[in-house]
């Protein structure tokens, strides 16, 4: 049987928190668009660098930064056939109302988007979608209330993007461009290939999970993702966490029985990996703190300690500085925010969000 204990440890460590490792193997989430997950690529000292990585739609056709390799194996696996795969809190009712037809309604947004991004020119997605809603068909460009015209569905343009190539670039968070992606394009891969790879590194970065698990990452119905998880599960070995059953890779047993220990305290991102891949109720029992954890607009960072969530922090600005304050669910050690971990996050902090210096304050 493995703990707890071990399950954050090792979290932590392929996470790249506590030995080396890539957290742009599963792709991190960025929210806002151009923020969060530079920073989390940032935090990780010996981790990859950011600027090599590119912000695409990828899962639940989230903003995703990923090594630009793995966009043909995106593709690939998210080229959803049918829209009642996919979780109705993604998509609404048009999934199933699309249903099959959905991977040739993606092939066919998708081809016009190529048409219109040819000119080498980047577009916003008000001038993208501008450009593309007019020449598709007129089912996958409903009314949409909120912006009064008609376009291509939210989640249908979305998931369209990463299937036409396209890529984010970013000049602030209220501001960002589609452009074509600079690469070659990636060898054909099929779909189930993809699938069970992208399972496999969720179980990777993730584990002990299970299907359900999955389903909520990538916003699938339970049945569509018991499919996915079908297609990796040579590849899986069943372990119990104090009492609680869940799948590992099998590669990963002899890591989760001997982990690195994560003996330094850290100071995390807003949308951090290690929060956003995580089964919640594991990672974090008590439901209060959850709430404040995972909050219902603008999630703050967290404070980790022996790889638990001990806490959270908020940033201000004051006269150029930048204040964090962070706030304990326990006891921390004395003098935590001088310490040489919590100070050098704070500086990569800073240097994130901007200001002549950094302080961290306490309050709880």
């Amino acid at each position: 049987m493995i703990t707890r204990a071990q399950v954050l440890a090792y979290r932590a460590a392929v996470g790249g928190l506590s030995a080396p490792g890539s957290v742009l193997v599963s792709g991190v989430q960025d929210h806002p668009t151009g923020v969060t997950a530079r920073l989390a690529t940032a935090l990780r000292r010996a981790g990859p660098d950011a600027a090599a990585g590119v912000l695409v739609h990828s899962a639940r056709a989230a903003t995703h930064l990923h090594e630009p390799s793995d966009l043909g194996l995106l593709a690939a696996a998210l080229r959803i056939d049918d829209g009642a795969d996919l979780a109705r809190q993604a998509i609404g009712p048009f999934g199933a109302e699309i249903g099959a037809a959905f991977g040739a309604s993606l092939d066919s947004v998708a081809a016009v988007m190529r048409e219109v991004m040819a000119d080498g020119t980047p577009r916003t997605k008000g001038e993208l979608s501008g450009a593309a809603s007019p020449r598709v068909s007129a089912r996958l460009a409903p009314w949409c209330r909120g912006c009064g015209v008609h376009h291509v569905q939210d989640a249908l343009f979305r998931y369209a993007t990463l299937q036409a190539g396209l890529v984010i670039e970013v000049e602030s968070p209220k501001l960002f461009r589609f452009v074509r992606s600079p690469g070659a394009a990636a060898a054909p891969v099929s779909p189930d290939e993809a699938r069970a790879e992208l399972v496999r590194r969720f179980v990777h970065a993730a584990g002990p999970v299970r299907p359900a698990h999955l389903a909520t990452w990538l916003s699938l119905t339970p049945a569509a993702a018991k499919r996915w998880w079908a297609l990796a599960a040579g590849d899986l070995a069943d372990v119990e966490v104090d009492g609680r059953g869940g799948f590992v890779l099998a590669a990963d047993v002899p890591l989760f029985e001997d982990p690195p220990a994560p003996d330094e305290l850290r100071l995390l991102g807003p949308y951090d990996p290690l929060t956003e891949l995580a089964d919640r109720e594991f990672l974090l029992p008590d439901a209060g703190q959850r709430r404040q954890v995972w909050a219902a607009s603008a999630n703050p960072g967290i404070v980790l300690w022996d790889g638990e969530i001990a806490g959270t922090w908020r940033r201000r600005r004051e006269r150029g500085r930048l204040i964090l304050t962070a706030t304990a669910f326990g006891a921390l050690p004395p003098g935590w925010t001088e310490t040489e971990s919590a100070r050098a996050d704070a500086d990569v902090i800073r240097r994130s969000f901007g200001g002549e210096e950094v302080r961290i304050e306490t309050t709880g």
